[in-house]
């Protein structure tokens, strides 16, 4: 059995460079080819999803302005991306934010664009006064487990549980 971790963003950072060729961003509808490489090239290709990009649900993504996605380039080619999404609740006006998935490069990894990406959402996040960020992740996952460490997420108890239906 795998457990789940959930972490929680503690407010207290600001934000850094990883280095002058990297620029780390939220994707809008004038980012589009930008945004196609992401999905094709980086999330596709690094996740075990087998399929193929959808230029119209990418559309109405970039579209929509409680979902997120986040580039990191380097000379003007995507190395690493992260999507998520406000979550609206019905007792509070606030939104709650969702990192849903992030994927970098493998050749860029261990370089600090995850740490850059993640922090990027956090900022997007305060932009509109959510109340919190989280993100699931496996403990198994330790390369994640230290990015969100790094970007100074808490663990959130060891009794998560993830439960998933198929459709």
């Amino acid at each position: 059995m795998k457990l789940q971790c959930i972490f929680r963003f503690l407010p207290h950072w600001g934000s850094g460079m990883i280095d002058a060729d990297t620029v780390v961003m939220r994707a809008t509808n004038s980012d589009f080819e930008l945004a196609r490489q992401a999905v094709e090239d980086v999330y596709l290709a690094t996740s075990q999803h087998r399929t193929s990009l959808d230029e119209t649900a990418l559309r109405e993504f970039l579209s929509d302005g409680r979902k997120y996605l986040i580039l990191a380039t380097r000379k003007g080619k995507v190395v690493g991306t992260l999507y998520g999404y406000a979550l609206s609740h019905p007792h509070r006006p606030e939104p709650q934010f969702f990192l849903y998935g992030i994927d970098v490069r493998p050749e860029h990894r261990n370089q600090g664009i995850g740490t850059a990406l993640v922090r990027q959402f956090v900022i997007e996040a305060k932009r509109v006064k959510a109340f919190e960020v989280w993100v699931l992740t496996d403990e198994a996952n330790r390369s994640a487990m230290a990015m969100y460490a790094r970007a100074e997420f808490q663990r959130r108890g060891l009794g998560e549980a993830m439960l998933e239906l198929a459709l």
